[in-house]
């Protein structure tokens, strides 16, 4: 066997392995296999009976709600007639039945909206005078209609003591059990209509319990096969008793997904406890095996140690050419080595810092944690979180470096780490964060800052009231087209610096896009206090804009959606005061809405989209086009970007930003993603030249293996080779799982594919994050991109690109509109540019002429 000699070299002794100890251990393990396997059986049908009991017992409370429910609601909707004073006048005083039916008092309306199959009014004298049957005027008489002791039923509601109540109880019609209820008819709380003495007529409900009602019951409250049986009935079946003195009962077939559960499992177990003993055999050889190579490792550590000589000594010669400078502290964090890299970062030399504790030059950035302690750490564990911290650099300029340790014994000996100037990405990070949260005209927060603004409050644990308040300029089109886009800014600029006067410090102002603004209002008030904010923004609105000499006149309409308790849904909230906008602008603008259920049509119309587009992937009514994307360096033709255009039969030709949204939501994003591969791929085999193809993928899609199946099959189908597609993701990937995307960017890089990270810069993500996992390229957003020819943002755009090319990452630019923006890309040497200044998304049928021309920047 191999063991320590105690100077860290290892030395074969001389007691050999047998199989002696495996041959007599295997039986205990295969008898612990046998027992656990038990034991899980034993647990499995305890778990799947308790199943089947919980789903019996809420089975029948159901059904006990539903027949309670039956009996309330009658009684219900009886009274509320029964207790009128014009059904007293109309229906006792005299029988005028043009009143009754042709004026829908107590008509068809009784069987169209509540469902009851029969209506009567009997007569003090046991006559039926008025009878509704099924909705149509009838003259049959209730006891002959109903089977049953009804004349007990009438003489019991005729009780003086019963003239305020509704007596409800259980009939026959045409043997099905129906539910009568029957009350007096009185002029209720109208004290204005005088009483005829002597005893009065009845009023009847009928709610029969036939097959269609019985279907009803089912659907509605999980009664599967529900029907009519008399108790008791068989063990299957589940009753809930419906009269004492029939024994009639309500019964069904419970769901047993404990008993279906057992047919799946056991069946998986037995095979399972087979699998085992065969692999318990094989675990048994190999155990056999690797005793024996046991003894050919000894050799092997000989050369390990050489290797792990060379690697030290090339760890040596790295360190001093590294961009990072190595520090090395004793155990009472004294500095005790600094290597040369730190003089040409700090501007400080060594030796005026050797001997000097290291909390003297570097300082803790959020200052809750001192370097000993974080040095401790460091101690405690095998690696210790990074630490950022502040120094001041000779120069007298604040840096921020990042810190990493590593005991030396265990901190007995001190530590050493590396020490990382992160100083010029923090800026370029900050100047993107800047960016990505507000609207570059207005300044006001944009639609990313206001979902953190939302989850924010959402989140919070005691449920903070919250009011959205969704505000679209009314009149603003018009003057944007005719006095130019100029104006127009301005106008967007004036209404923001409004918005901001009226609101308080708490609330948060967004732009969403267009004349578009968003207000949260964290506990906003009552609703009167929403209502006069509402008026003053509206009065605002309305008064004369004097700009560049001319007077406008705009007003505003208002959507309002209050946040319901435990709503954390930030997304809901802004699509009910959406419905509330266009409630407004519907009832004439310049007013304002608040949310109500009644106005959810427009979930339905987004379902209808739903299912359009369901029905677009099999009717030919989807379209590839594909976007030229040029070489800066090469000055030609680099590839395509493929682009989805959906030729909607209502709507016109919508892009893929219109309706990819709508299909993420709706689960049929794969469908179409793996629609866009395959004939991206194919398309892409018949272009004259090797270019690239890039096609845009879903983040979702690396938290599982559907994108490298759908991938592969794709270049197998097509024969397209993997170098020449890339795959663009937007950078919320990187909020997943890193063990997960790692394996799923190997797996796909191991094909050969190139992947870069789309629409960097929305979601702020870090460039030290990206540099983690295996990305090629990156792509920037042309809203950041946008700001190109803005002077206070555009230095900071073009230092993210700098960097970004620094370390290794291919740069693509999209969204290019002018010759500005191109020669200052140019200027810093992006390597991918496309965007309507090079041309706009080609179709299938324009791709031969466009390969006929040639093309170059």
């Amino acid at each position: 066997m191999i063991e320590d000699a105690g100077n860290g070299s290892p030395v074969i002794t001389g007691e050999r392995p047998t199989r002696s100890f495996t041959r007599r251990t295997f039986p205990a393990i295969m008898l612990l296999l046998f027992v656990m396997s038990a034991l899980a059986i034993a647990v499995l049908l305890n778990i799947t009976q308790t199943q089947d009991q919980q789903a019996r017992e809420q089975s029948l409370f159901f059904a006990q709600r539903a027949i309670d429910g039956i009996r309330t609601g009658i009684g219900r909707d009886l009274s509320d007639y029964s207790k009128w004073s014009d059904a007293y006048r109309h229906l006792h005083v005299e029988v005028d039945k043009d009143w009754a039916y042709d004026q829908e008092n107590v008509g068809s309306s009784v069987f169209s909206l509540y469902g009851y199959q029969a209506v009567f009014v009997i007569s003090p004298t046991g006559k039926t005078v008025y009878s509704v049957i099924d909705g149509e005027m009838s003259e049959v008489a209730a006891d002959t209609w109903l089977s049953g002791d009804l004349r007990a039923l009438a003489s019991k509601a005729s009780a003086e003591e019963n003239r305020d109540e509704v007596i409800v109880e259980l009939l026959h019609h045409e043997d099905a059990p129906a539910f009568v209820a029957v009350s007096a008819i009185t002029i209720g709380t109208d004290n204005s209509v005088p009483e005829i003495p002597g005893p009065p007529s009845l009023l009847l409900f009928v709610k029969v319990l036939d097959s269609a009602a019985l279907q009803g019951l089912s659907r509605d409250f999980a009664l599967p096969d529900a029907h009519i049986a008399y108790t008791p009935g068989p063990k299957e079946t589940a009753q809930v008793l419906l009269n004492d003195l029939t024994r009639e009962a309500l019964a069904w077939r419970p769901a047993t997904p404990g008993k279906d559960l057992r047919k799946v499992l056991l069946p998986l177990l037995a095979v399972a406890l087979l699998f085992l003993g065969i692999m318990a055999l094989a675990v048994l050889r190999h155990a056999l095996l690797m005793l024996r190579a046991q003894e050919r490792q000894y050799a092997s550590l000989l050369a390990h140690r050489k290797a792990l000589e060379r690697s030290e000594e090339r760890f040596r010669d790295i360190a001093e050419v590294s961009s990072d400078w190595l520090w090395e502290v004793d155990s009472a964090g004294t500095l005790t080595y600094l290597s040369e890299r730190f003089e040409q970062v700090t501007g400080f030399s060594p030796v005026e810092w050797l001997g000097k504790p290291l909390h003297r030059l570097l300082h803790p950035h959020s200052g809750s944690i001192s370097i000993a302690h974080w040095l401790l750490g460091g101690a405690n564990s095998a690696s210790s979180a990074p630490l950022l911290c502040e120094y001041t650099a000779h120069n007298q300029r604040i840096r921020t470096c990042k810190l990493s340790v590593r005991a030396i014994d265990a901190g007995s000996l001190g530590f050493r780490g590396t020490a990382t100037d992160i100083t010029d990405e923090l800026r370029a990070l900050a100047q993107i964060k800047h960016l990505s949260l507000h609207d570059p005209l207005t300044g006001l927060a944009n639609r990313n800052r206001l979902f953190d603004c939302l989850s924010e409050h959402l989140d919070q644990a005691q449920g903070t009231p919250l009011a959205i308040l969704n505000l679209d300029m009314d009149r603003f089109k018009p003057v944007n087209d005719s006095l130019g886009h100029a104006v127009g800014d301005k106008v967007l600029k004036e209404v923001a610096h409004i918005l901001q006067q009226n609101v308080r410090g708490t609330d948060l102002v967004a732009r969403l896009g267009g004349d578009e603004f968003v207000i949260v209002m964290p506990n906003p008030g009552d609703a009167n206090d929403l209502d006069q904010l509402c008026e003053r923004l509206i009065d605002c609105m309305q008064r004369p804009m004097h700009l560049d000499g001319n007077t406008l006149y705009l007003g505003v309409s208002i959507g309002v959606a209050w946040s319901q308790p435990r709503d954390q849904r930030a997304e809901e909230l802004l699509r009910q005061a959406d419905i509330a906008l266009y409630a407004a602008k519907g009832a004439g603008r310049n007013t304002w809405r608040v949310y109500e259920e009644a106005m959810g049509n427009v979930a339905r119309d987004r379902r209808r989209y739903e299912q359009q587009l369901r029905d677009a992937m099999h009717q030919d009514q989807l379209e590839l086009r594909y976007l030229p994307r040029f070489d800066v360096n090469a000055e030609q033709l680099h590839g395509f970007e493929a682009q989805v255009f959906w030729h909607h039969p209502e709507r016109g030709e919508l892009g893929g930003a219109d309706f990819i949204p709508v299909a993420e939501a709706s689960g049929q994003l794969e469908e179409l993603g793996t629609w866009m591969l395959i004939n991206a791929c194919e398309e892409a085999m018949t272009w004259p030249n090797a270019l690239a193809l890039s096609v845009a993928v879903s983040p979702r899609w690396f938290s599982s293996s559907f994108l490298f199946n759908q991938v592969h099959k794709a270049l197998e189908t097509s024969g397209l080779p993997a170098q020449r597609l890339t795959l663009e993701v937007a950078e919320g990937v990187l909020l997943t799982d890193h063990k997960t995307l790692a394996n799923t960017l190997h797996a796909l890089k191991a094909l050969g594919v190139r992947i870069n990270i789309d629409k960097f810069g929305t979601n702020i993500a870090s460039l030290r994050e990206v540099l983690d996992q295996p990305f090629d390229g990156i792509r920037f957003d042309r809203n950041i991109l946008a700001q190109l020819g803005l002077e206070h943002d555009q230095e900071g755009v073009l230092a993210m690109i700098r960097l970004s090319r620094s370390v290794g990452l291919v740069v693509t630019a999209e969204g290019i509109e002018n010759a500005r923006q191109y020669d200052q890309l140019r200027s810093v040497a992006c390597d991918h540019v496309q965007g309507p200044y090079f041309g706009a998304a080609l179709a299938r049928s324009q791709m031969a002429s466009f390969f006929t021309t040639p093309r170059w920047l």
